[in-house]
Formats: C-alpha cells, structure tokens, sequence
C-alpha cells in the first residue's frame, strides 16, 4: 500500500557526484516517521536529455519509496561497475546515497 506524503514535508538538498558530474538531489522525508519517501534529481544542464531521464527515474523510485521498498533492496538491485564496488549509473548512486547516507 503507498504511504501518501502531505502537500508540505520537511526535504534536504545535497549534490550526489556520479561518473565526475554533479547532480542536485532533494530527499523529501515522512514527517512522521522521518522515513524516507521521495527523491528528485536533477543534472545541472536543464533541459537536457539527462534531466528528463532522472526526472522520471525520480518518479519510479519516489513510487517504489512510498509503497515501501527499503533503498537497501533497490540499491541491490542496480547494476554495479568495478566488481561491484561502483553504481553503475546516476540512478544506481541516487539509490546507494539513500542506502547509505540517508535514514530510511
């Protein structure tokens, strides 16, 4: 079942680095329980081919978040580089920062 997060909620924004670029990243929070629920990102070129991608990568793991799927599981699952020690794309270490920086 998802977890419906109110219209305001308490957020923190960081730069996730991924291949030498940067990237804006906002982790919205449950209010509640502080866990955490939605993640939007976005590459430092608007409007690029890139930003459209991780806006709906965004939207699926957001979903995935709040019906409750641990960023553990979804980091897992990620296809990894370097004999596993690196994500393999942008959404691969959005997914690792959640399971690994973040309280979830």
């Amino acid at each position: 079942m998802r977890t419906r997060l109110p219209d305001r909620r308490p957020s923190e924004t960081t730069t996730v680095v991924h291949d030498g670029r940067g990237y804006a990243v906002t982790i919205g929070v449950d209010p509640v329980t502080g866990i955490v629920r939605e993640v939007f990102a976005c590459d430092f070129q608007t409007g690029s081919a890139m930003d459209a991608i991780l806006n709906d990568a965004c939207v699926a793991l957001s979903l995935l978040l709040q019906h409750g799927v641990e960023p553990a599981v979804l980091a897992h699952s990620m296809g990894r580089i370097d004999n596993g020690s690196k994500p393999a794309s942008i959404i691969g270490a959005l997914v690792d920062h959640l399971a690994t920086e973040v309280r979830s």
